[in-house]
């Protein structure tokens, strides 16, 4: 119920907001508030089995990039010019070379979320096996104007062939089905 709008340009970026208008005879925010208790019952079961973590998302990825049965998805900052930053914000093309570097060396199977600029379209090519879709996007300025986007996302071959085989792109030995691995290092 609370986002972080993506502008680009002028306009700074900030938390996303909207004029308030009736829903069921309530004000909307209220209508909201009043169905999230069954909405959260939702997410929470939805959340059982997925592990959270508060930390670096590039040293997060260490533990995991060398893990095949390990889907990684990256939605950084994306890389583009902003007249004003988010507090912390890694649009640095240092990072985004650092992003991009570990994902080509991944084990595990990648996505990686932004609008397209030259840098990603320079190494996650067919070349380097990685594929790409594009989608429409509307994002708001914090005065709530809309801007039209065209967002991509990049996969890389490890998920392409998962796809293409409709198998997780990992085979145990005996010894790790005998000892019930689920989701060894490779």
């Amino acid at each position: 119920m609370m986002a972080i709008n993506g502008c680009f340009g002028e306009a700074p970026g900030g938390f996303s907001f909207s004029n308030s208008y009736a829903r069921g005879g309530v004000e909307a925010r209220v209508n909201r508030w009043n169905r999230m208790p069954d909405y959260l019952e939702s997410v929470v079961e939805r959340l059982k089995m997925v592990r959270v973590e508060k930390k670096d998302g590039l040293a997060l990825f260490e533990d995991f990039k060398n893990r095949p049965a390990s889907l990684v998805y990256f939605d950084p900052p994306y890389l583009g010019e902003r007249s004003q930053s988010y507090d912390y914000d890694q649009n640095s093309v240092e990072f985004h070379e650092k992003l991009i570097n570990s994902a080509l060396r991944a084990k595990c199977m990648v996505f990686i979320s932004g609008y397209q600029n030259d840098l990603y379209d320079k190494h996650l090519t067919d070349q380097s096996g990685w594929t790409r879709q594009l989608f429409k996007a509307t994002t708001k300025g914090n005065n709530g104007k809309s801007f039209e986007r065209q967002e991509v996302v990049w996969f890389n071959p490890v998920y392409q062939q998962a796809l293409n085989s409709g198998r997780l792109p990992l085979h145990l030995s005996k010894k790790e089905s005998h000892n019930k691995k689920v989701n060894p290092l490779r």
